[in-house]
């Protein structure tokens, strides 16, 4: 008995060490994990082509419900309430030159283009409406600005505020990609959840917070927690078929 609780204490120590990492300040990258879109989302934006979904989207994430909620920054592909995808979890302090085009907008916005959209993202997260002397800044403006700078050409129909945040994010960062990378890096609560596959008519990016500490521990964990049981049942089931032999 000895033997077998150090060896499942051995297996349970391993899986909790690799999946706590990221509260120790270690950067994970890369781990799938499955977002659903439950429906809610916390204000519209208008143009001359229709309403649209946009703020705070609710959801879930590795079945659980994300107490932050997501947020789009691709206005090129749609989602309907219940939809289910896969998605690979980007810390936004990890991102860089050499994972950047795992992302969606990577080889077109570049990282300064993902530092523009993560200052727009933590100020929705955060409930912040000013930038700068930009004042009043509502959810919906944060929303159409994030869009108008992944998408390509720009978006249709952003009213003055939104363009004016637009200009001011833009010219925070310029071509200044070790500006834009040194931002990023502090950036740890963040995430990227960028679908898999990826591409047209495939399900949205989206960005998410998880507080630092035991909660971000809580959201890798869970994605690891199927890999941990399936490892765990099949420890008992070897030693059974030993014992019965």
């Amino acid at each position: 008995m000895k033997i077998i609780g150090g060896a499942l204490a051995a297996i349970a120590a391993s899986v909790l060490l690799g999946f706590g990492l990221p509260a120790s300040g270690q950067t994970v990258s890369g781990q799938e994990v499955s977002v659903e879109f439950t429906g809610g989302y916390s204000t519209t934006w208008a143009n001359n082509s229709g309403d649209y979904g946009a703020g705070i989207y609710s959801a879930d994430i590795n079945g659980t419900p994300s107490s932050s909620g997501i947020i789009c920054d691709d206005f090129n592909d749609n989602i309907t309430s219940g939809e289910k995808w896969n998605a690979y979890a980007y810390q936004a302090s990890s991102l860089a030159s050499g994972n950047l085009s795992n992302t969606l907008f990577g080889s077109t916005i570049g990282l300064t283009g993902y530092a523009e959209v993560a200052t727009l993202v933590s100020m929705m997260f955060s409930g912040t409406a000013t930038y700068g002397s930009i004042t009043g800044i509502t959810q919906a403006e944060l929303s159409s600005a994030i869009w108008d700078i992944t998408k390509p050409g720009g978006l249709q129909g952003l009213d003055s505020k939104a363009q004016s945040l637009v200009a001011a994010v833009e010219a925070a960062f310029g071509t200044n990609t070790a500006a834009a990378k040194a931002y990023l890096a502090t950036l740890t609560n963040l995430w990227i959840l960028t679908p898999t596959p990826k591409g047209p008519g495939e399900p949205q990016e989206m960005w998410t917070m998880v507080p630092e500490g035991g909660a971000a521990f809580m959201f890798l964990l869970l994605a690891g927690a199927s890999c941990f049981g399936a490892m765990f049942f099949k420890y008992r089931s070897q030693l059974a078929n030993r014992e019965t032999a």
